[in-house]
């Protein structure tokens, strides 16, 4: 028969006093300390004709399943009746 005791923290397991902070506040991975806020990412705006270059591809795909997809309706309903 197995029986389960509660787990103890071992006496040379215990953190001294000056280390126990350390170990209830972990470091972020950016090294700045806890509780401060993330930087802002910096975003880079796409402007121009690489803008209007995008907007036209995706136009373009919009249009290409709409289209895509009326006509496989047309097929399904040609096929059914």
């Amino acid at each position: 028969m197995t029986t389960t005791t509660p787990l103890r923290p071992q006496a040379d397991a215990i953190p001294l006093k000056g280390e126990e902070s350390a170990l209830l506040q972990p470091e972020r991975p950016d090294g700045l300390p806890r509780g401060s806020r993330f930087p802002a990412p910096h975003v880079e705006k796409i402007r121009g004709a690489r803008l209007l270059a995008v907007w036209a591809g995706l136009a373009a795909g919009a249009w290409v399943v709409a289209v895509g997809a009326g006509y496989g309706l047309y097929v399904i309903v040609q096929s059914v009746l």
